[in-house]
């Protein structure tokens, strides 16, 4: 049984995705012969002359698969290529495993920036974070966090622009960041850059229990409210004038 469409697609995109032994379905171990029955059972489903009626959409799906077997089937089935892709595959797990190990360091030297940092020790925090973005150099809350223990409270306006830009660059890699974003709201609400708001109202969306952030919108929300309301004196003179004359017209 074939199966339907969602079905067949879902199973193409993991054979894709799979390294060799597993997408002909065959052990570490599987000598010339298995790989090569494997591989002529394998596209019994998935030769392009086998695309279910009704379903010429997966066409493009089966021809990458067809190809993808073949690769398999080709490596495998030469004892040179295949110890060279086995070799290869032992480094990336090694490397991968490496990288797991990183961004678990990296996490642990993050939290600890951030003790420091609510102790207001920024020359700790600073050491902390930059181990951190060494470890974990994709990290955008890292980034971020660097970005924040360098502005100093006597950072000129120009290095404040600067740590924007940096803060800029790590929302352009990851625009999930609610920390991003509620560094670069403050760092642009302290040298009046347009956008804080933008970006106070970015962090709260991204992370509700940001209270900061929040309040930043809200308190925004009310100065506007309360820049366009009439003054009392306006209020008077309205009363006193023609307006103030109908409203009392109307009222008998």
């Amino acid at each position: 049984m074939q199966g339907d469409g969602k079905d067949l697609r879902e199973r193409g995109e993991k054979l894709l995705a799979a390294d060799h032994f597993e997408a002909l379905g065959v052990a570490r171990a599987a000598g010339a012969d298995e790989v090569r029955r494997a591989f002529i059972e394998a596209v019994k489903t998935w030769h392009p002359d086998r695309v279910p009626a009704g379903l010429d959409d997966l066409r493009p799906l089966y021809g990458k698969v067809f190809a993808r077997l073949e690769l398999a089937r080709a490596t495998l089935g030469d004892p040179a290529r295949r110890a060279k892709y086995v070799d290869d595959l032992g480094k990336q797990k090694t490397a991968a495993t490496a990288g797991d190990v990183s961004a678990a360091e990296a996490g642990v030297e993050l939290k600890k920036a951030e003790t420091f940092l609510k102790k207001n020790d920024l020359a700790q925090a600073e050491q902390h974070v930059r181990r951190a973005v060494k470890l974990a150099p994709e990290n955008v809350d890292a980034q971020a966090l660097l970005a924040w223990v360098q502005a100093k409270p006597d950072s000129a306006p120009a290095r404040i622009r600067e740590l924007v830009g940096d803060l800029d660059r790590a929302i352009a890699k990851n625009d999930r960041s609610a920390r991003a974003y509620f560094y670069r709201a403050q760092l642009k609400k302290r040298i009046d850059a347009p956008g804080a708001i933008a970006d106070f109202a970015r962090a709260a969306e991204l992370d509700p229990s940001n209270v900061d952030a929040a309040r930043e919108v809200r308190l925004h929300k009310m100065r506007q409210e309360k820049a366009t309301a009439p003054s009392p004196d306006k209020q008077r003179a309205d009363e006193g004038g023609a307006v103030g004359f109908f409203k009392k017209l109307f009222k008998r």
